[in-house]
C-alpha cells in the first residue's frame, strides 16, 4: 500500500555548499533525506539493526566522495547508488545462507508454521496487523536482491521508474519488467493471506 507522504527532496544550494566542505550543509541533507536511505537499505537486508548500520555507511562514504557528484539536482539518486553499492559490498563480506522460497516461516517463538491472522478482522485492520506486516517484509526478503531493490525504491520511496532506473544504472523498461516479476513473485508468496 502507497502512503501519500511528501518527497524528502534535498535543495542543490545545500547540496553546493556541503560539496564545498560545510557540515552544517550536510547534516542537513543528512536529516531531509535519512529516513528514505533507510527504509530503502531496509528493503533489501529486512534487519532493523543492519540497516541502522549501513545507512550510517552510506553517509560516510557520500561525505567522502561529494566532491564527485557531477549534478546538485541529482544527489538524492547518487545517495540511493552508494546505498545500493553498501549494501552489495556488505554482503560480499558476509555471505547469509540461501533461503527457499518454499520454506517454512521461522522465528524465536514459531514451531515452523506460520499462522494466518484472524480473518474476522476488517481488511483495514488486517493490513495494519503487525504479523501481517512482519509477513509481508519477510515476503519481500526473500525476493533477490535485483527485485527487492525496485520493490523498495518504487513501493515504499515511492521514486518514479527513471529515477530508480538511474540508480541502478539500467533502463526504464527493465525497471518495469523487474517490478513486474517482483509482483508476481511477492502475490505468489502472499496467498496463504488472501485466502478466506
Amino acid at each position: 500500500m502507497r502512503q501519500n507522504q511528501t518527497m524528502e527532496t534535498s535543495d542543490p544550494a545545500v547540496v553546493s555548499r556541503a560539496r564545498e566542505g560545510d557540515v552544517e550543509a550536510f547534516g542537513e541533507l543528512f536529516r531531509v533525506t535519512h529516513r528514505r536511505i533507510y527504509n530503502f537499505v531496509l528493503s533489501m537486508v529486512t534487519n532493523p539493526e543492519d540497516a541502522a548500520d549501513l545507512t550510517q555507511k552510506t553517509y560516510v562514504r557520500a561525505w567522502g566522495a561529494l566532491k564527485s557528484l557531477r549534478s546538485d539536482e541529482a544527489f538524492l539518486v547518487w545517495l540511493h547508488r552508494i546505498a545500493l553499492n553498501v549494501v552489495r559490498d556488505s554482503r560480499k563480506r558476509i555471505e547469509r545462507p540461501m533461503v527457499s522460497l518454499d520454506a517454512p516461516v521461522e522465528d524465536e517463538d514459531s514451531t515452523g508454521t506460520m499462522e494466518i491472522p484472524d480473518w474476522s478482522l476488517g481488511p483495514g485492520q488486517i493490513v495494519l496487523s503487525q504479523d501481517t506486516q512482519q509477513f509481508v517484509r519477510r515476503a519481500v526478503g526473500r525476493l533477490p536482491e535485483i527485485h527487492r531493490s525496485v520493490v523498495g525504491m518504487h513501493h515504499l520511496e515511492e521514486m518514479e521508474v527513471t529515477a530508480i532506473a538511474d540508480v541502478l544504472g539500467i533502463s526504464p523498461g527493465t525497471v518495469l519488467s523487474r517490478l513486474a516479476r517482483a509482483r508476481e513473485a511477492l502475490r505468489k508468496m502472499l496467498e496463504p493471506l488472501l485466502k478466506e
